[in-house]
């Protein structure tokens, strides 16, 4: 399995992420954890706590958020994730740490996938 982290402000909650649409996927919540399974793949969105003193100061400088929400989003397919990222209702003006020492704007993240430059495409 492979993650990556999604940073917002107050606004990006564990209901914000379980509020997009997942066609065609069983979708439910077990404490801080909102699962969806496609049956052959799934994404898992984990609240975490705090987890800005993980970062360096440079890594900090790039968030540009006061006080930080994290979601972990963990999945199988990188495909899948850049399709749900691309839907209307995925979050917007949020910020994306690959955990390859990259982190940036959503919009970016995506546009990274589409050309495939971002580290995260084998």
């Amino acid at each position: 399995m492979q993650y990556i982290i999604l940073i917002g402000d107050e606004g990006l909650t564990l209901d914000s992420v379980k509020n997009i649409r997942h066609y065609d996927a069983r979708c439910g919540v077990d404490g801080n954890r909102h699962y969806v399974d496609y049956g052959q793949d799934h994404i898992f969105y984990d609240f975490v706590a705090d987890i800005s003193d993980q970062y360096t100061r440079k890594e900090r400088r790039k968030i540009p958020f006061e006080k930080p929400n994290f979601i972990m989003m963990v999945y199988k397919s990188i495909d899948r994730i850049k399709e749900v990222m691309k839907q209307d209702d995925f979050p917007r003006g949020i910020y994306v740490d690959d955990d390859i020492d990259t982190i940036q704007p959503l919009e970016d993240f995506i546009k990274s996938l589409d050309d495939g430059t971002s580290p995260l495409i084998r």
